[in-house]
């Protein structure tokens, strides 16, 4: 047991000398130039193009939808149907032909 501790030990120690303190990742995150974006001005004919290519993809993400949607919902009629007027319980009448 102790030798699995003193490696407990040493891995605790060995991770607090290669993390950075607080003030240090606060310093990288504001000090460097990576952390301010900078973008090229974008021309209408591009603003135009990234907006059909949105629409299109928004057009293609309905029709999936709608796919899926049409498809489960065959799907479920198609067992209701089955229960309801094909198959023949043993001594029981559906309830929906029940008077």
């Amino acid at each position: 047991m102790s030798g699995f501790m003193s490696l407990g030990n040493t891995i605790i120690r060995n991770n607090r000398r290669k993390r950075i303190d607080k003030l240090e990742r606060v310093e990288r995150y504001i000090g460097t130039e990576s952390s301010t974006a900078e973008y090229n001005e974008a021309s209408d004919y591009m603003l135009r193009k990234i907006r059909k290519q949105l629409l299109e993809e928004q057009k293609q993400s309905r029709r999936k939808t709608i796919l899926v949607f049409v498809i489960v919902g065959i799907v479920l009629f198609s067992i209701m149907g089955y229960f309801l007027f094909i198959h023949e319980f043993a001594n029981e009448v559906p309830l929906i032909f029940q008077f």
